[in-house]
């Protein structure tokens, strides 16, 4: 782990925050589907197969993914330097694939409906991502923003002050973010009766959200530039479930989809561009960029919605 990483010492061994806080992510990911698995009558040792299989997926994705996205790490890559995890450097989507892929082989080898078991799974997806961003509250790398300037905010509990600029807290809106979609999604987990209904909900609400936190985060993590490699990939995230609600509701549906994700993906590289080489205020093109992530939301939605009456 990084020296910027707050940690104390067991004996010789340090303990590092950052971990405890993933730990405790791990065990409210696994408390919580367990609980979901019980409550859908998934079939009995789904829970305990998930978590065998989870804990390492879930960490071999992370890493794997960190070392091919991200640029830093292609000067030193070598199967060695991958292996090498202790050393830090994961992602935070690498983590959910490999999540999502122990899902599926947990439905496949209980003969389990695959939909299912993966709706039972996406609130708690959304339980460990919140623990995993508060512990990044431990580090100095993690979860700080673009230079703070809005002095509004300069001294909330949301911002800091490092002596020369003022920064957010990005970790505590993301964690906030996900709190709030755990509710919505584990609420709605026991009122959808069609399966996937939930996981594709669950992708169209985090795949935006996060773009938008991802773009306001200081790190260089899997950026090329001024695009980070973790917004394409929950761009597609997103993509993926609203262009299938509107494929529900007709042609012409799945076509307006397709071209809301094209305008999405354009107006969000304008704006990263404005960000990074315009002086245009922050707080403007911030607002701009929420109206921009609402739109899918709004319309995924509204597809949505449409098709369960159809």
């Amino acid at each position: 782990m990084y020296d910027e990483t707050a940690s104390f010492q067991i004996g010789n061994t340090p303990v590092f925050l950052y971990g405890l806080w993933i730990m405790l992510g791990a065990m409210a990911l696994l408390l919580v589907f367990a609980w979901n698995a019980k409550k859908r009558a998934l079939p009995q040792g789904a829970s305990a197969l998930y978590g065998a299989l989870a804990l390492p997926l879930g960490l071999i994705c992370s890493r794997l993914l960190f070392c091919l996205l991200d640029f830093r790490f292609h000067d030193i890559f070598s199967l060695r330097a991958a292996a090498m995890f202790w050393g830090g450097g994961y992602s935070m989507i690498g983590a959910l694939l490999g999540a999502a892929l122990a899902g599926w082989l947990t439905a496949r080898i209980t003969k389990a409906q695959p939909l299912r078991v993966l709706d039972a799974l996406t609130p708690a997806l959304l339980a460990f991502i919140l623990f995993a961003r508060l512990g990044e509250g431990a580090t100095e790398l993690l979860g700080r923003s673009r230079t703070l300037t809005w002095e509004a905010l300069a001294n909330s509990p949301l911002a800091y002050n490092d002596g020369y600029d003022g920064y957010l807290r990005t970790y505590l809106l993301e964690a906030a973010t996900a709190a709030a979609l755990f509710c919505i999604l584990q609420r709605a987990l026991y009122r959808e009766k069609k399966p996937g209904q939930v996981l594709f909900t669950g992708m169209l609400l985090l795949g935006c959200t996060q773009i938008l936190w991802e773009s306001l985060r200081f790190d260089s993590h899997m950026r090329y530039g001024f695009v980070s490699m973790q917004m394409i990939l929950f761009a597609c995230m997103f993509a993926a479930p609203l262009i299938l609600f509107a494929a529900r509701c007709g042609k012409k549906a799945m076509i307006a989809a397709i071209a809301l994700v094209i305008f999405a993906a354009g107006g969000a590289v304008g704006l990263e561009f404005m960000i990074d080489r315009s002086d245009v205020n922050n707080i403007i093109v911030y607002l701009l960029y929420i109206v921009l992530l609402a739109l899918p939301i709004a319309a995924g939605l509204h597809w949505k919605k449409r098709s369960e009456k159809a």
